[in-house]
């Protein structure tokens, strides 16, 4: 479905993925590399996303040191969409901060708010999404896309289904959000149905999200139309408006407190990449990488992914569910029911001073 011109697009881009390295690193986070195709994660969402506007509606948000390697990757957008962040402060001022300059000259527009780090199946289907939610959001309401769980994950966010709202049958109001929950939870949320997992896509008008977000936000949403004044706002401008904020995500900050908010149930095969099991499942899934190489041996054992560019010669004997990294620089062996701890691996890389390999 074509909507081009009737939508913004805000791809959010930032953090370092530290449960991906030893691929991500902190010179070349995770969405800025070929994990999953051989295009890197941004340009896969820009590609997803482009049928539904133009480059010059795409906005990307990242930190201010990647800026640049964005604009090599995404040369169709103008530079003055790639917005960077002098700190991080999580999803909630990312997105205010595309939303305000994007309000400031067409407060009634749709604006779609991604991350460039999802994995989704059908790009066809998932536009067709957007436009259903679209006209969701015509009255208001803040929609998010959701996805029906097939297990008890802890690493996702959840959303509780209301009643259907009339005159969209596809769509229902949010009862509830939970962000990230401990295991029983999840798994009564899991036998208990009408709960979805929480796609982290917004779909909303952009004059609705400011009015909300200065209601429940209030310090984000003066700083982010403070910098929306500015053309290019000066080094000094940005670290004056992102320093004194707190890190909060657009699920804590808006989702969690807004009762206008809707979801739309999909039937799309998504995958939130933030660990290497999550590479491992949508591998295995659809063959996006190849289950070994050709300098992989193996001898007994199965279910295990090598990603290697070292060129050496890996051998495993009796190894079954690992995941391989060898980067040259460094190797990384982990089970994937352990794939979460490799972000406290790399703390403690951190903590022994030995950052050159982060």
């Amino acid at each position: 479905m074509t909507l081009a011109g009737n939508v913004h697009v805000i791809i959010m881009a930032g953090g370092v993925g530290t449960r991906l390295w030893p691929i991500s690193r902190r010179s070349r986070p995770k969405q800025f590399q070929p994990l999953l195709s051989d295009r890197s994660m941004l340009v896969d969402t820009y590609e997803r996303v482009l049928p539904l506007t133009t480059p010059d509606r795409i906005w990307l948000v990242t930190g201010t040191e990647f800026v640049a390697l964005a604009h090599q990757q995404l040369r169709d957008v103008p530079e003055r969409n790639l917005l960077g962040e002098p700190v991080g402060r999580d999803t909630a001022p990312a997105v205010a901060r595309a939303v305000a300059v994007i309000a400031r000259h067409e407060p009634g527009t749709f604006v779609l708010a991604t991350p460039a780090d999802s994995f989704i199946g059908d790009p066809a289907a998932y536009r067709d999404y957007v436009a259903a939610a679209m006209q969701v959001a015509t009255n208001g309401a803040i929609v998010t896309l959701g996805v029906t769980p097939t297990r008890p994950d802890t690493g996702y966010g959840y959303i509780q289904r209301g009643e259907r709202i009339e005159g969209h049958p596809a769509a229902y109001r949010v009862r509830h959000f939970t962000e990230k929950p401990d295991l029983e939870t999840a798994r009564r949320y899991l036998s208990a149905g009408g709960y979805y997992w929480n796609m982290g896509q917004f779909v909303f008008r952009a004059r609705q999200f400011m009015a909300r977000c200065a209601v429940h936000l209030p310090e984000v949403a003066r700083a982010m139309e403070t910098l929306a004044q500015y053309d290019q706002p000066t080094a000094e401008a940005l670290q004056a408006a992102y320093e004194p904020l707190s890190a909060i995500s657009f699920d804590y900050g808006i989702a969690e407190k807004e009762a206008n908010m809707a979801v739309i149930p999909t039937a799309l095969d998504w995958s939130d990449i933030g660990s290497w099991r999550a590479v491992k499942d949508i591998a295995a899934r659809h063959g996006a990488l190849p289950p070994s190489s050709g300098n992989h041996i193996r001898v007994g054992g199965e279910n295990c992914l090598l990603l290697t560019s070292s060129g050496r010669l890996v051998v495993t004997v009796g190894a079954d569910g690992y995941v391989i990294v060898d980067m040259g620089d460094a190797l990384l062996v982990v089970r994937e029911d352990k794939a979460e701890d490799v972000k406290e691996a790399v703390e403690e890389i951190e903590r022994r001073g030995k950052g050159e390999w982060l």
